[in-house]
């Protein structure tokens, strides 16, 4: 579930998606019209003999008690017992889960990865949104946003401070303008960028620099095996990349090297992600 649409996808007992739905989120209508959308989407499939229900969402989840803590781009307040709520309505089991710990579910269990048992997923698309494997496992921290690293601050001396200021889509806008450029946004980015333009490069360069420090940092403090990166900036912008990325976190290392940097998988669904634990 995000923002502005909700997407449902159908799996077998082989996570082979059988079917596949797609409804508006429509959070101007609040709550209630955004629980009417969610419930319509899921009574569409439930004639096909639903054993269970995942549902994947962008923010901070209590995955024990099934509770969206905060999800910003949805209408539903802080603690929203979305579990408890389809439980008693669907009477099936439901796990609930932040939206890039359910890729990186899905993705560490791709064949050329199960070598990695420690991973770090980085997402750059609208905002930045990340997921942390240790020996396997998911890693929650305390208070269940362990791996928000869009939230690390990497800068202290300009308006943008966290590293999703720095290399989002939703503020390219702002990135240009730091550098005086004013009225840029990812679309137009990609045109000047066509056209091998100056201004394109140095926004670009500036994004590179600041993703590469982001990920130094999580190298310094993890040192994963491999770091999986995604998202729709990323993969238009930022993947063409991945030499300077390197670059930069070698500079940074301790040992002058860099873990694979390993460009996700677009089958690696949020939804496969986060159906997962309900096969298990």
């Amino acid at each position: 579930m995000g923002g502005t649409k909700i997407l449902a996808q159908a799996f077998d007992e082989k996570l082979k998606v059988v079917d596949e739905a797609k409804r508006p989120t429509k959070i101007g209508r609040g709550e209630k019209g955004f629980l009417e959308e969610l419930y319509a989407i899921i009574d569409s499939f439930f004639h096909k003999g639903i054993k269970g229900i995942g549902v994947a969402v962008p923010g901070i989840v209590d995955i024990h008690k099934g509770l969206l803590i905060k999800a910003p781009h949805l209408p539903t307040g802080r603690n929203f017992p979305l579990r408890e709520l389809l439980k008693k309505r669907y009477k099936v089991p439901v796990q609930v889960d932040n939206d890039v710990n359910a890729f990186l579910m899905a993705e560490k269990e791709r064949p050329e990865l199960r070598k990695y048992p420690n991973l770090v997923a980085v997402m750059v698309g609208t905002g930045v949104g990340g997921a942390i494997a240790s020996k396997g496992e998911l890693l929650y921290g305390k208070n269940g946003y362990a791996g928000e690293v869009g939230h690390m601050i990497i800068s202290k001396n300009t308006d943008l401070k966290s590293l999703e200021e720095n290399t989002s889509g939703h503020f390219i806008g702002a990135i240009a303008k730091g550098l005086g450029y004013s009225g840029v946004d990812a679309r137009s980015l990609e045109e000047l960028l066509k056209k091998k333009s100056p201004a394109g490069r140095k926004i670009l360069d500036s994004m590179v620099q600041s993703l590469g420090i982001g990920l130094s940092n999580l190298n310094l403090i993890l040192n994963p095996d491999a770091f999986i990166l995604g998202g729709s900036i990323y993969r238009v912008f930022l993947s063409r990349e991945k030499k300077k990325l390197m670059e930069i976190i070698k500079k940074h290392s301790l040992d002058g090297t860099s873990p694979p940097l390993i460009d996700a998988n677009p089958k690696s669904t949020v939804a496969k992600g986060v159906v997962m634990p309900l096969l298990k």
